[in-house]
């Protein structure tokens, strides 16, 4: 267990937990996202350290009738995302995208921002609080959430 809360943290939560595959340790469980790797999968992710290494480690994706979401976004500091599921899985610009996007920490991805692939869809932020278990959950996000809205479905309802 570490402090969470920022792509450092992550890396540095990371290399611990290489440490203990190195000394003997099979994989990896992080509860914050209900995902386990296995032990040469974690040391390579490790070594990359990249964006797309640190949310593929910490960040799950949960797909329900309706909706898309993530879990484990907190812990590289970001709001968990939620999109209508037919929007989370477009090869173009999904679920996946978005979070490498947020995971890249360049720009910040706030309450009305705007999200658009130049040749495909594009979706508008909205900030929720997370309502997902007790506050001392290890899956519920203290940042929140980040409703993702097509503007597409924006505009066919008013």
């Amino acid at each position: 267990m570490g402090p969470g809360g920022s792509l450092a943290a992550a890396r540095t939560m990371m290399r611990a937990a290489a440490a203990v595959v190195r000394a003997g340790g099979a994989g990896v469980f992080i509860d914050n996202s209900a995902l386990a790797h296995g032990g040469r999968n974690w040391l390579q992710m490790t070594d990359d350290g990249g964006p797309d290494a640190l949310s593929f480690a910490f960040v799950s994706i949960v797909r329900g009738q309706a909706e898309a979401w993530t879990m484990g976004m907190h812990a590289l500091g970001l709001r968990d995302i939620v999109m209508k599921r037919a929007d989370a899985e477009k090869d173009e610009f999904g679920i996946i995208e978005v979070i490498r996007y947020m995971a890249q920490g360049e720009k910040p991805v706030g309450d009305g921002h705007v999200l658009a692939d130049p040749n495909g869809p594009r979706f508008q932020a909205v900030v929720q609080d997370d309502a997902e278990g007790p506050a001392e959950s290890p899956i519920r996000n203290p940042f929140g959430r980040l409703k993702l809205v097509s503007l597409h479905d924006i505009a066919q309802s008013n």
